[in-house]
Formats: structure tokens, C-alpha cells, sequence
């Protein structure tokens, strides 16, 4: 008869805790009748001569019932520690002992292996009763160890803050396994040391972007982690990103972050002779600061006749794998011109040659319309354009959610994110209809999207405030109560996610603007949580508040980019045309945690 120990785990580290699981069949999958001395020897090549009386070694055992279903293990015995041989252990089974099983589990534990060779081989020696033969043979086992050095474990890098205003002290803490570790700021080291926990404290962060980087070293092997710190300046409004200077010609007609938060993209245009045309798609990564430096990539003649109907339409960006910059949608009608509606998306795919980058896909199978809002967000197991709302071009609000994963091809979905099947009969969803709402992407803090947030707008083009708030999170919307969005009185709403940087916050904002001549104060509010109970908090706009300047036919734009609320306002001016305000952001607070996206 022949045994063999398929299924074991053979694999153990040096200065690691020591588990062994060896697990011992008939390889006809006889049922094992164990009798006489069972002896596990070579133990002492396992772990050090100190340890070996503390070392546990049990026999388990499993069967096949008559159904053939495996049965859970059971334990039969403990070995026991032998004296004269400290690195062998035995158990002697009783003459009447008659319990067979399909599976015998050796379970070898430690609190520490030490191995000093590149493997070491243990013994293992038994009789089976159900041997045919006579008198019965000794079985003996030989089992194979291998021995891995150990590694370096980071077990947790962190600090107190990620984005911060200048001049403030930041803490780095930390939790390693090794026998040395090193904190860096590029090249300089900032503190060394051993196993264990610790913590640097920066007095007094400079202002820019700051890598910090723990490598964790053992034997030849080290293992890195680096994290992101961003100080900026004071918390206020800041416009300095707008082209100045010799690109003072161009302005930001249209914005949005990148699917990954790491460029923000820009349709630039260019007035001449009186005269604002579209001339070239801008954008700017992470690495830049806040600045007016922006990269272009160039449009044809044709192309940018093809995106002028869509010049104010909603943005959005989306990138595949093998992209470089990836594409733009622009997706319908006008955010805010009643007489520029669409059922049509314009895609920009910026890694294509000139004269082939600008595609329209129209007469899709939603209504046309304008004053919609779009949004990023998991449909499924991917990320898909999400476009939720706004007026048809008859000028009646909607309540419908269309998501498409390339811009092409659309469905409708339903009140739990199911797939419509009849789209000629949109599915309407539990909030009421309205059009210039606010929407938001609630992320994680792995920046994993969790929830969207749509809020705010009006009934129609000129209509009454809509003030509810609403959060779709997992597969299901549900209003925000009690909160409603300035106590029903606003001339423009909007939303965005910047960060949970209090323990209560959600890490949702809401703006929005004002004419003092209508009576209609600003408000920029942070959204808590406290005890299940939503709230907000003001936050501070004593600088920039020009910048909330709307009326009723504005439409606030929202991004999440460089910890930072970006944002701008498309005006309708009716013969005038659409006004744009300058491209704002917003600088969290001092004590502010929130995400750096890269």
C-alpha cells in the first residue's frame, strides 16, 4: 500500500510564527486504521532548541461519508514531547483502537521557525491496521520543508493630514516589521530606526506637494511605501489658473477632471476681433501646481466646427487602458441655453491623429434635451457615463437616467439600477423633475467611487426652486433629510466632493450664488453626518465671493482635483449669448484630510 501527502503546506519562514498542515492519504483513498507508535522526528530543524518544548503538534483526522462529502476535521491526539529526544515527538495508540479515516492532518505549530538550511526534511512513521499484510510494515514518510527568508512588512504609513495650509505641522506615523527602516523626503532622510512604530513631525510644511517616502529593509530585501502631502495656501478662492500673460487671449470655455482625478481638461477658446471661437483642447496634471500652465492639443478647422453645437454641453472624460490623455464626451445640449438641445454626443479621442480626434454619435435613444447633468460613476462592473435629468426640447423636465460606457451605445435604468429594456418608455426615478441641479461622486478613501449625490435645479428653464437632495447608494436613491439647499432660496446650486475631512462630514459641499437685487444670499455649506442626523456647517467665502455671482439661468460646474473644489459658472445672457466665469478653486481648511488623487 502507498501514502502520500498531496494537499500539505510545505512552505515555512524564517522568524515567522510556524504552521505546518501535513496531510496524509492511502492513495487509493483507503480509509487509514491506525495502530501502534505514531513518530514525528527532524523537529528540531524547525525551531530553535529553546522553543522546542513549547512547540504543539496535534493529529487531526477527516472522512468521506457515504454520500462522499468530505466531513469537517476532528482531532484524534496530541503527541507527546520526548525527553531523551527533544526534536521527536510520538503518540501510542491503544489495541482497541478502531477508528479509520480517509485523511490524517499533522498540525505542527510554533510561536517561531528557525531554519538554517535552504530546506529540512521530518519523518513521519505510523502502521495500518487495514494493511493486508503480516506482520505490519512501518510506514515512513519522508516531508520535505522549505524555508523562505522573511520579508519586510509595512503595516501602516500614514499622516495626520493630506492636504494642508502652508506653514503647519504635519505628522508622519508608522508601524514596520524589519530590521531597519528609513523615512525620506526625496533624497533626505528624515529619521531611521528599528522594528516597531513611530513618528516625525514636520514643524512647519513648506508650500507645495511633498513625497514622503518609508522603505523597510531585511536581510537584501526592503519593501517602500510613499505618501502624498499637499500644503497650499490660505482657504480661500483662487483664479490664478486662468491662461494670463502671453496666453491672456485664451479662455476656459468649458472644464472637467480627469476619470482619475489626475488632469484636468479644458475647452480652450479664443477671442478675436470681437469674435470667441473654439481653438484647441487644454490640459494641465497634477505634478503642474496651481497655475496657468497648460498643455494644448490642437484641433482642425473641422473639428472644431463639429464641436461648436456641443462648445456648453455637460464634459466628461474617460480613459482605457493603453491611453495616454484618453477621450472627452460632450454629452447633449447647452448646461444652460433653452434653444440648444440634443440627443447627440460629441467624443474627442486625444490621442488620435488631427483631423480624425472629434466623432458625433447622434439621434440617440434618449429624449434631446438641455440643462442636464452628467457624472462618472460604476454602472455594473465599470465605470460608465452617467446622464440624469434636465428640459426636452419642448421645455418639460425630466426625471430619467441614461449610462452609456463609451458615449455609443445607451441604456435606460431603473429605480435599482436595473437595465430598462423597453427604451421607449424611460423609467422615472423617485425625484422630481428638474433641470441646472447640481451632482456630485462621493469617494472612498481609497478614491473607489461609493455614492453619487444630485441635488438643487429648478423645475423648468425659469422655474421654481427644487431644493431636495438625493444619494444613490447601492442600487437604491434615497433623499437626504432634513437638509434642503439654502432654505429653498438660491438663484444656483451645486455640489461637490472634496474630502472627508472631519469625523462627522460626508465630504459633500453645496454652492451656491446671488443677486443682491433679488434678495438671494450665497451659501457654500459642508453636508455632515452626526448620529444619522444630515446637517451643514458655512464655510468660510470672504475671499472671492464675486465669484457666486449667478442668476436663475447659471449653472455651477463642479470638479474634484488636487484635494481642491474646482469650479466655474456658465450664465445664459439671452441675446447676449453665455458668459463664463473664470475657472475658481478653493483651498480645504487647515485641519483638512481628504484625498490626493494622482
Amino acid at each position: 500500500m502507498g501514502y502520500v501527502t498531496t494537499g500539505s503546506s510545505n512552505s515555512v519562514t524564517n522568524g515567522e510564527t510556524l504552521a505546518l498542515d501535513i496531510m496524509i492519504a492511502q492513495d487509493e483513498k483507503k480509509a487509514i486504521l491506525l495502530m501502534g507508535i505514531f513518530t514525528i522526528e527532524n523537529l528540531d530543524t524547525l525551531v530553535a532548541a529553546a522553543d522546542l518544548k513549547k512547540l504543539s503538534c496535534e493529529l487531526w483526522a477527516k472522512t468521506d461519508d457515504v454520500n462522499k462529502t468530505t466531513t469537517f476535521p476532528v482531532k484524534i491526539c496530541e503527541f507527546s514531547y520526548d525527553n531523551n529526544n527533544p526534536g521527536k515527538r510520538i503518540y501510542n495508540f491503544p489495541k482497541g483502537y478502531d477508528d479509520g479515516y480517509t485523511y490524517l492532518i499533522v498540525k505542527i505549530r510554533a510561536a517561531k521557525c528557525t531554519v538554517t538550511t535552504p530546506s529540512t526534511t521530518l519523518q513521519l512513521s505510523f502502521k495500518d491496521k487495514n494493511d493486508p499484510t503480516d506482520p505490519k510494515p512501518l510506514v515512513s514518510l519522508p516531508f520535505t520543508v522549505i524555508a523562505e527568508e522573511a520579508k519586510p512588512e509595512i503595516k501602516l504609513f500614514e499622516s495626520d493630514k493630506t492636504v494642508v495650509q502652508r506653514n503647519a505641522p504635519v505628522t508622519l506615523s508608522w508601524d514596520v516589521k524589519g530590521t531597519r527602516y528609513i523615512v525620506r523626503e526625496g533624497l533626505e532622510e528624515l529619521k531611521s530606526g528599528t522594528d516597531g512604530a513611530g513618528s516625525y513631525t514636520i514643524a512647519n510644511i513648506a508650500n507645495g506637494d511633498h513625497s514622503y517616502t518609508l522603505e523597510v529593509q531585511m536581510g537584501t530585501v526592503s519593501v517602500t511605501k510613499t505618501i502624498l502631502v499637499r500644503a497650499l495656501g490660505e482657504s480661500k478662492l483662487y483664479s490664478n489658473a486662468n491662461p494670463t500673460g502671453a496666453y491672456a487671449a485664451y479662455k476656459i470655455g468649458n472644464f472637467c477632471a480627469g476619470q482619475d482625478a489626475a488632469y484636468l481638461y479644458s475647452l480652450m477658446l479664443k477671442t478675436e476681433n470681437n469674435k470667441t471661437q473654439i481653438d484647441h483642447i487644454g490640459y494641465t496634471n497634477t505634478n503642474e501646481g496651481f497655475s496657468d500652465n497648460w498643455h494644448r492639443i490642437t484641433l482642425s478647422e473641422t473639428e472644431k466646427n463639429k464641436l461648436k453645437p456641443f462648445a456648453t454641453a455637460p464634459l466628461l472624460h474617460m480613459k482605457s487602458a493603453g491611453e495616454l490623455h484618453g477621450r472627452l464626451f460632450f454629452i447633449g445640449g447647452s448646461y444652460v441655453k433653452p434653444m440648444e438641445s440634443a440627443n447627440a454626443v460629441a467624443i474627442v479621442t486625444l490621442d488620435a491623429e488631427s483631423e480624425s480626434r472629434v466623432t458625433v454619435i447622434d439621434n440617440l435613444p434618449w429624449d434631446s434635451r438641455m440643462g442636464h447633468s452628467c457624472a462618472i460613476f460604476p454602472h455594473g462592473d465599470q465605470d460608465k457615463i452617467w446622464m440624469m435629468g434636465g428640459v426636452n426640447e419642448w421645455g418639460a423636465a425630466l426625471n430619467d437616467i441614461w449610462v452609456s460606457g463609451d458615449g455609443k451605445v445607451w441604456d435606460n435604468i431603473g429605480l435599482n439600477g436595473s437595465v430598462n429594456p423597453d427604451k421607449t418608455n424611460p423609467v422615472k426615478m423617485p425625484w422630481k423633475v428638474r433641470c441646472l441641479n447640481g451632482i456630485a461622486t462621493e469617494l472612498d478613501a481609497n478614491g473607489s467611487k461609493t455614492a453619487l449625490w444630485l441635488g438643487g435645479g429648478f423645475s423648468e428653464i425659469g422655474g421654481t426652486e427644487i431644493s431636495d437632495i438625493w444619494k444613490w447608494d447601492k442600487n437604491n436613491w434615497t433623499t437626504i433629510t432634513p437638509l434642503i439647499i439654502n432654505n429653498n432660496s438660491y438663484l444656483s446650486s451645486g455640489l461637490s466632493f472634496l474630502g472627508k475631512d472631519t469625523i462627522d462630514s460626508t465630504g459633500i459641499f453645496l454652492l451656491g450664488g446671488y443677486q443682491e437685487q433679488e434678495n438671494k444670499k450665497k451659501y457654500f455649506y459642508r453636508v455632515t453626518l452626526n448620529n444619522g442626523k444630515y446637517g451643514s456647517n458655512q464655510m468660510d467665502t470672504s475671499a472671492g465671493v464675486d465669484s457666486f455671482a449667478t442668476t436663475k439661468d447659471s449653472k455651477i460646474v463642479t470638479a474634484f482635483f488636487k484635494g481642491c473644489l474646482w469650479y466655474m459658472v456658465f450664465t445664459n445672457e439671452g441675446d447676449l449669448g453665455i458668459t463664463y466665469s473664470d475657472l475658481f478653486y478653493w483651498v480645504p481648511v487647515a485641519t483638512g484630510r481628504t484625498l490626493i488623487l494622482t
